[in-house]
C-alpha cells in the first residue's frame, strides 16, 4: 500500500533552494532525527545532523527532509 500523505509533504527542489543556512530540518518530520542547514548552493544542500553526521543532498533529492516544525526544535 502506498502512503499518499508522504507525497504531500515531500520537499520540492524549489523549496530546497530556499532553505537558509542555520535553518533546522528533520528527517521524515522526526523530533529525534534533526539537523541544521550548513550550506545551500546551486546544486544542493549540506546538512549537519545532530548525530554528528554531515550529508549533502541534491535539490531534487530532498523528499525525505522537511523543515523542522517549531515544536520539534
Amino acid at each position: 500500500m502506498h502512503d499518499r500523505t508522504a507525497a504531500v509533504n515531500e520537499m520540492t527542489p524549489a523549496q530546497s533552494k530556499r532553505l537558509k543556512i542555520g535553518q533546522r530540518v528533520a528527517w521524515h518530520d522526526s523530533a529525534d532525527d534533526q539537523g541544521t542547514v550548513s550550506a545551500n548552493d546551486w546544486s544542493g544542500v549540506r546538512i549537519e545532523w545532530d548525530n554528528g553526521k554531515n550529508q549533502f543532498f541534491h535539490h531534487n533529492n530532498m523528499a525525505e527532509v522537511e523543515v523542522a516544525k517549531p515544536n520539534l526544535v
